[in-house]
């Protein structure tokens, strides 16, 4: 319910740690793809994927009754049961991999899955994760303010409503940062050729110079010269690009 999904993107790299912390082997297979396949299925609770009302609402009971990471840890869980699946397909094949990792397999065996889940999130919590996955989570993200089920009991709506504030605007910071990281980008690669131009002129200039020098000898005295001759040469050249084009 923020403003924009850029919260989400902290939470989705918790998966590639759960997988590693489950299977180093099927993480590093899969290490070429971004986990935003699980982002429809972690977004809905499921409810986007499954079409049976049972199963919708026993998987609504377990994940409502649960820590609010733990429908990352159910979709590592899935991704798990798919292994033989997954490595038959080539690595550097991401596109087909997001493809098949983006749709759950049917029929789910809720049960095994749910069981399978509660161990693993008993044996490797998010504290414990690799990478310190969790320390890149916001402390202001539901993922964390509800971890610790003393401090939840504690919290109230008006609680609620100032961390979503607060998260909201550590959301709109970061995307401010992101806009200008990207447009400093833009113009780097824009004016990236220029200078390679600029570069190139001064290759030929070097040329050029050693060349005279060596047709009228003009000693060690006449190169110090020419070489101090290009080097002004060349910062004029890249100061007139500088000026045209930034």
């Amino acid at each position: 319910m923020l403003p924009t999904m850029s919260g989400t993107e902290s939470h989705l790299e918790l998966l590639p740690a759960i997988l590693y912390a489950m299977d180093p082997v099927l993480c590093r297979h899969l290490s070429h793809t971004q986990p935003f396949f699980a982002l429809a299925a972690t977004l809905t609770l499921y409810a986007h994927d499954i079409e049976e009302y049972g199963d919708i609402a026993r998987l609504f009971d377990f994940l409502l009754a649960s820590p609010a990471s733990i429908p990352l840890y159910l979709f590592a869980v899935i991704v798990e049961s798919r292994k033989s699946e997954l490595l038959e397909i080539e690595e550097d094949e991401p596109e087909m991999l997001h493809s098949i990792l983006s749709k759950l397999p049917k029929p789910l065996n809720l049960e095994s899955l749910i069981q399978r889940t509660s161990e693993i999130y008993k044996q490797h919590p998010p504290e414990a994760l690799p990478g310190r996955a969790w320390n890149r989570v916001s402390a202001n993200s539901v993922l964390k303010t509800t971890h610790d089920p003393r401090q939840l009991a504690r919290q109230t709506l008006a609680d609620g409503e100032k961390l979503f504030e607060k998260q909201a605007v550590e959301i709109k910071r970061a995307d401010d940062r992101k806009r200008r990281k990207l447009h400093v980008q833009q113009l780097i690669k824009k004016y990236e050729k220029p200078r390679k131009t600029a570069t190139y002129a001064g290759a030929t200039l070097v040329v050029v110079v050693f060349a005279y020098w060596l047709r009228n000898s003009a000693g060690l005295a006449g190169l110090t010269s020419c070489i101090s001759m290009l080097g002004r040469l060349q910062q004029q050249a890249w100061g007139m690009l500088q000026n045209r084009f930034f």
